[in-house]
């Protein structure tokens, strides 16, 4: 009997205390989520390119913003990466009020499907000299993009921002289309899988344009240093004292995004 009692009370006290635990790890992993996931609507935009790959890109946007006019942001992975990599980030942009389109480069993803043996490639396999069309599948389905939504967006005020090859490649993109009006590269180089941005810089003229890189990144560090030679003006650029590398160093170095943000107000608000 004084067993049952001690039981009860001992229930009595423990379980509200287990229900408190319980609700706060339901709460920390609802804010978790929060920031791994976008809190925006979105959309998925296809297109088939000239040799038969499916290209896929998601746009998100702010849900309290007025839809008409928004200044657009691509985001392009680094490789062997997908879109999904930006998820954070994404977040921080549709809080500013920006659109955000996020893409799949081909053979990463979800742009594996190949119409001419009609079933998805092995992820991050390539024809020889396939990834020379990088740049022009950014040019495709952006402008798919602005056929299907082109009433919320603004064409003339367009920024890219890309990490290691979605930056080299999103620079080569951005010398040909007069409404990217800002780029980004996190972790450039002067060559990733042929994309070369050497030349580019320079025809990309002066439009603004910033760079970010860790320490510990020897090329990366390296071809910056080359860079600031090749570039007529003095280089927007910021070096991390870390080991992060790619979406890592966006995701851990608050700095960084608010650099991102701070320049992307600045130049397409």
């Amino acid at each position: 009997m004084q067993y049952d009692i001690l039981r009860q009370s001992i229930v009595a006290k423990v379980f509200p205390i287990l229900l408190l635990v319980i609700a706060a790890s339901l709460f920390v992993s609802d804010k978790a989520m929060a920031r791994r996931w976008p809190s925006s609507d979105s959309a998925e935009v296809t297109v088939m390119t000239p040799d038969s790959l499916k290209l896929v890109g998601k746009l998100y946007w702010p849900k309290s913003a007025k839809l008409t006019e928004l200044p657009l942001v691509v985001l392009l992975h680094k490789t062997a990466e997908t879109h999904g990599a930006w998820n954070n980030f994404v977040s921080v942009l549709c809080e500013s009020d920006f659109a955000v389109f996020a893409m799949d480069l081909r053979g990463c993803g979800n742009s594996i499907y190949d119409f001419r043996i009609g079933q998805n490639r092995p992820p991050h396999t390539f024809y020889i000299g396939e990834q020379a069309r990088y740049p022009a599948d950014i040019r495709q389905l952006v402008k798919k993009l602005f056929t299907e939504h082109g009433k919320m967006l603004d064409s003339t005020r367009i920024a890219v921002v890309g990490e290691e090859l979605g930056g080299n490649i999103g620079l080569l993109y951005a010398v040909d289309e007069p409404g990217v009006r800002f780029t980004a590269l996190i972790f450039p180089g002067l060559d990733y899988s042929g994309m070369q941005i050497g030349k580019a810089i320079k025809d990309y003229g002066e439009r603004p344009l910033f760079m970010a890189t860790a320490k510990q990144d020897i090329y990366s560090m390296e071809s910056l240093n080359l860079l600031s030679d090749v570039v007529p003006r003095v280089l927007d650029a910021a070096v991390f004292d870390t080991y992060r590398y790619g979406n890592a160093l966006v995701d851990t170095e608050p700095q960084l995004v608010q650099m991102l943000t701070d320049r992307l107000r600045q130049y397409l608000k």
